[in-house]
C-alpha cells in the first residue's frame, strides 16, 4: 500500500491505494471511504488514475506494472515538484473529456451524422449500378433525383449527368455541414442538419403515404437521425452556456 496527505482547499485528505491490475483496475481508500477506479493507459509511460476530489485535479501515476511512482496535483508531481511533462497533459485531459457525458453524446450524435451521409453516397452509386440493395438510413432525396433524371424520356446522356452533379451535390451539404459541426463545437450546423433532415423526413412520408410499409424502416431511421441531431442540439447548447459561465461568471452582492 501506498499513501499520500493531499491538501485541496485548505483540507488534508488521506490517499491510500490499496492495489491495481495490469488491466488498469485499481483499489483506493480516500478519507476512509473504498473507492474503485479505472486508470488511463499512457503508452511507454504508465498508467494514470484520475481521483476526485472537490475540484482539484488529480492523478495517480503507475508505471505498466501498476506500481506507484508518484501523485499529480493540478499539473504537478508532488513528491518532485516538476510539472507534468506537456503530452501526457494533453493525453489526460482527452480521457477526462472522453468520460463526460455530454461529450459522449456528441460523439455518439456526430458518428449518426457521418454515417448518415456516407450511406447517402453509397446509395447514389448502388441506384447508378442498378443494384437491387439499399441501404434505408441515408437521405432520400439525392436518390429521388437520380430516379426522376432516369425515367425521363430523353435520348442524352446529358440530363443523367446533371442529375448525378445535383445528386453530389446535394448529399454533399451534409458532409460540408458536418466537417463544420466538427470545427470547434459550432452550433448552426447542426440546427441546419435538422432542418434538412426533417425536410428529408417530410419527403419520405409523402411518399409513404402510397405504401407505409415500403417505406416504415426509412421512416424509423429517419426519425433516429432527427432525435440524434436534437441531442447533438441540446448537448452543444448546454456546452455553449457552460462556456458563456466560465468566461463571464455571475457576481452576487455581498450580503452585510
Amino acid at each position: 500500500m501506498e499513501q499520500w496527505n493531499v491538501l485541496v482547499n485548505g483540507r488534508t485528505h488521506e490517499i491510500i491505494f490499496e492495489g491495481g491490475t495490469l488491466l488498469g483496475k485499481g483499489k483506493f481508500r480516500i478519507d476512509d471511504q473504498q473507492v474503485r477506479g479505472s486508470a488511463v493507459l499512457v503508452k511507454k509511460v504508465g498508467m494514470f488514475y484520475p481521483i476526485e476530489i472537490e475540484n482539484s485535479e488529480l492523478f495517480l501515476k503507475c508505471d505498466l506494472k501498476n506500481h506507484p511512482v508518484d501523485m499529480i496535483q493540478d499539473g504537478r508531481y508532488l513528491t518532485a515538484g516538476t510539472p507534468l511533462e506537456e503530452e501526457i497533459r494533453d493525453t489526460l485531459q482527452q480521457s477526462v473529456e472522453a468520460r463526460d457525458p455530454l461529450t459522449a453524446k456528441d460523439r455518439s450524435a456526430m458518428g449518426s451524422l457521418l454515417t448518415f451521409t456516407v450511406l447517402t453516397y453509397v446509395n447514389m452509386v448502388l441506384f447508378l449500378i442498378d443494384a437491387s440493395v439499399t441501404f434505408p438510413f441515408s437521405a432520400i432525396v439525392p436518390e429521388i433525383v437520380l430516379e426522376l433524371v432516369s425515367i425521363a424520356e430523353v435520348p442524352f446522356a446529358f440530363p443523367m449527368a446533371v442529375g448525378v452533379l445535383v445528386s453530389v451535390a446535394l448529399a454533399s451539404v451534409y458532409l460540408f455541414l458536418y466537417w463544420r459541426a466538427r470545427k470547434n463545437n459550432s452550433l448552426w450546423p447542426v440546427i441546419v442538419s435538422l432542418i434538412l433532415v426533417a425536410m428529408d423526413t417530410l419527403v419520405v412520408l409523402f411518399l409513404a403515404l402510397d405504401d407505409f410499409s415500403y417505406y416504415m424502416v426509412d421512416i424509423a431511421f429517419h426519425l433516429w437521425m432527427l432525435w440524434s441531431l436534437a441531442q447533438l442540439w441540446r448537448v452543444r447548447s448546454k456546452k455553449r452556456k457552460e462556456l458563456l459561465f466560465e468566461e463571464n461568471p455571475v457576481e452576487y452582492p455581498s450580503m452585510k
